[in-house]
């Protein structure tokens, strides 16, 4: 009789993973500006009733990142009202990383050679009284403000399910780690945890994973418009010294972008003699040819920008997807044992390209109704409802309720939406203006093209700061374990060689900024097949968004994974 067992085609199966669980009274998910500021003033409330006498209980609030630190996925664009911050953190201007005031305004249309400046920049574009910034600096200085004041911060650690009593959300379950690419444990196996909550609150940002799940099982976008996006890429580019502009802004509209597609282009100085340089695009383009990461080259080319920028070096990169559906797609923020905050709300107001104090004080008033909760000992969708009633009641409708159907007026082309967001400057948005969802705006190249059979080819661009995609993938210090299973989940790869290919010539391929898409030679079948680099990804869920046929799923990855922005 042998000794050894017999070989098997399949692997014993492993034991069921037991899971601890943490108990905590208020979690947020997601460690974002809008979270911090959430815990923060939690804190302060609880600070506040002990300098009253009350006898408080210890309170325990978690925040949960899926990032390797706080801020290493923080991507936005750096002018930031000061409002929120102000507000929740008086003097924070003294230890503060602001890189400056603004000091120089300038809006422009830009043609293929041309620019032409507004006389005086738009009221939505006037940045007087705003900071630029670095978003992912701002983070980590509220992540050690919070830490200084006993919240528990848990980097590393994403939120992969909901954890459920009926249809009442009770926490969340984190990731487990040390999962191979076939999906077996590794010696290093560390099983995910159950983090309950009496109040738990999302603010994992633009189509956030547990948001979604949440959203979807309570029906909370019952009504309202669908989720819109666009998705933004931007470079950090280092000039000669002296050459720098701290507290310059500029914004553009027009050229590389067509007069039906949404988008527009910004500059920002940092001190150092830094300069950002960033692309906005909507998801509801037509043309499947779009490439936003090729279109930022295109904008460095521009004489009126190359000028700018001249004898300069790119230093860092990253992209990320914005909420841009306004008022009207937002889903109901409240149920029963927790709240949406920031972008997992929908709360940024585009016209402005703004979301960071807005963000920031949802977080806020969030973290006022779950005090208000636990001192109630209710955590019902009734009792918590105080936080739509707070939204409605002060300065973030107000400001989101102005450009309400900013990102739907563009529907009709560019000239069109200056005519109609003019008026709603002027006189006030009226009615509600639908929306619709972005991937079904796609359409096949040929109609698109005017009758060509596949997109157009996307030539070097003639300028000293050109960059491939993967050179900026590289900078922007993206890195996950390669043998995990891919977080990027294809349903059906068979339709990638066969429907998309033909119908759209594979748009993955170009809007995803980080290169994760790529058509490759099948050598057992023949002709191509879909190769899946998900070690490149930068987390912009782009690829979720667009996807004509809607078989890509952006799910976590193993904790830590990801981009490391710490300039943007």
């Amino acid at each position: 009789m042998s000794d050894h067992a017999p070989p098997t085609d399949s692997p014993e199966p492993e034991p069921p993973i037991e899971r601890e669980t943490m108990d905590v009274d208020v979690l947020f998910v997601g460690a974002g500006v809008s979270s911090l500021a959430g815990a923060i003033r939690f804190m302060q409330l609880v600070e506040d009733a002990k300098g009253r006498g009350e006898d408080v209980p210890e309170m325990t609030v978690a925040v949960l990142e899926k990032g390797s630190e706080v801020g290493a996925h923080i991507l936005s664009g750096a002018v930031m009202n000061p409002r929120a911050l102000d507000e929740l953190l008086p003097g924070w201007r003294e230890d503060g990383p602001i890189e400056s005031e603004v000091k120089e305004e300038r809006v422009s249309a830009l043609t293929t050679h041309g620019a032409y400046d507004f006389p005086i920049p738009p009221p939505n574009l006037a940045n007087h009284g705003n900071l630029v910034v670095s978003a992912s600096r701002i983070a980590r200085y509220m992540g050690r403000k919070a830490e200084q004041m006993g919240v528990m911060m848990f980097p590393g650690f994403p939120a992969v399910d909901v954890l459920w009593e009926g249809d009442k959300v009770v926490g969340v379950q984190t990731g487990d780690k040390g999962i191979d690419a076939h999906g077996r444990r590794k010696a290093n196996f560390e099983a995910g945890v159950n983090i309950k909550a009496k109040v738990t609150i999302f603010g994992e940002g633009v189509l956030g994973h547990c948001t979604r799940i949440v959203t979807r099982r309570l029906g909370l976008d019952a009504g309202r418009n669908p989720w819109q996006f666009e998705t933004g890429v931007k470079e950090i580019i280092k000039l000669p010294k002296g050459k720098g502009r701290p507290g310059f802004v500029m914004h553009t509209l027009g050229y590389p972008l067509s007069t039906q597609t949404t988008g527009g282009t910004f500059i920002y100085g940092y001190q150092d003699d830094y300069m950002v340089v960033g692309l906005v695009v909507g998801l509801d383009y037509r043309d499947p040819g779009i490439d936003p990461q090729y279109m930022l080259q295109q904008f460095k080319s521009h004489p009126a920008i190359a000028e700018i920028i001249e004898g300069g070096k790119v230093e860092a990169y990253g992209g990320k997807a914005l909420s841009a559906g306004g008022w009207y797609s937002m889903q109901q923020p409240y149920f029963d044992g927790g709240m949406f905050i920031g972008e997992a709300a929908q709360i940024i107001d585009l016209e402005r390209l703004k979301g960071m104090h807005l963000g920031m004080k949802s977080g806020m008033l969030a973290a006022e109704t779950a005090w208000e909760a636990i001192e109630a000992d209710d955590f019902s969708a009734s009792q918590l409802k105080a936080y739509m009633d707070r939204i409605e009641g002060g300065w973030v409708k107000e400001e989101l309720w102005r450009s309400r159907n900013f990102h739907q007026n563009f529907q009709g082309g560019l000239y069109k939406a200056l005519i109609r967001n003019g008026l709603a400057i002027m006189f006030g948005s009226h009615g509600r203006k639908a929306g619709h969802h972005d991937h079904l705006a796609l359409e096949p190249v040929p109609v698109a093209t005017g009758g060509a059979t596949k997109p157009s080819e996307r030539p070097k661009v003639d300028i000293p700061t050109y960059m491939l995609k993967l050179d900026d993938v590289y900078l922007s210090g993206v890195l996950h374990d390669e043998d995990q299973p891919s977080h990027l989940k294809v349903a059906d790869p068979d339709i990638c060689r066969t429907k998309c290919a033909e119908e759209f010539g594979n748009p993955c391929t170009r809007f995803c900024p980080a290169q994760v898409y790529e058509m490759v030679t099948d050598k057992e079948n023949g002709g191509q097949k879909l190769q899946v680099n998900f070690s490149n990804c930068v987390h912009c869920k782009t690829c979720d968004i667009k996807d004509p046929y809607q078989i890509i799923t952006w799910t976590p990855p193993e904790g830590g994974g990801g981009p490391n922005y710490k300039m943007t």
